[in-house]
């Protein structure tokens, strides 16, 4: 008779606890029926919609972005034209003083302030000097304008850099013109 107490004991609990999932399906049931999907008409429509929204935007940052490049193409070059009008300003001073003035050490003087000058302006835009007096040529950053027989140098060697090139970053703005040195040629007699 225990046996059977048990057997009849356990059989209610089970059937409670299939209740209670059968009670927790239907309240998640009623939820899904409370909270309706959307028709597929009015899905389509918000989707749509999106859709157009982010083409807007998309347009709306390519036409900024096109605004900021003119801009920059326009007004790049505002501080750097600034620094070459103090560099002009020196040199109409330099040029008044020599209608000035018989002296041609003070009016050298000035031009080479002003020098000084134009070369800190240059390299305030980022834009170095390229003097390769007395190195090993190279065609990316040299143009050879010709070549003399040494044997004192090496070859290929700057010998006279006849106009400075000057760099931008790392980028070439103006090849230095230089002279290279040459071997001498021996021809059998």
């Amino acid at each position: 008779m225990i046996n059977e107490d048990k057997e009849v004991g356990s059989v209610p609990q089970e059937e409670d606890l299939a209740e209670d999932a059968k009670q927790e399906i239907t309240e998640e049931d009623l939820q899904n029926v409370i909270e309706e999907p959307l028709p597929l008409d009015k899905q389509i429509e918000e989707l749509q919609e999106k859709a157009l929204r982010a083409q807007a935007e998309v347009q709306n940052v390519r036409r900024i972005a096109a605004q900021e490049v003119t801009r920059a193409r326009l007004y790049g070059a505002e501080s750097l034209a600034r620094e070459f009008l103090s560099v002009g300003d020196n040199l109409q001073r330099a040029i008044d003083s020599s209608k000035e003035e018989s002296d041609f050490n003070s009016m050298k003087e000035g031009l080479e302030l002003t020098f000084k000058s134009f070369e800190s302006s240059l390299q305030s835009a980022g834009i170095t000097s390229i003097n390769p007096i007395d190195e090993i040529f190279d065609p990316e950053k040299h143009e050879a304008l010709s070549l003399i027989e040494d044997e004192s140098k090496e070859e290929n060697t700057v010998i006279e850099v006849v106009q400075k090139g000057f760099m931008i970053l790392d980028r070439v703005l103006r090849p230095a013109k230089v002279i290279v040195s040459k071997k001498l040629d021996k021809k059998l007699n």
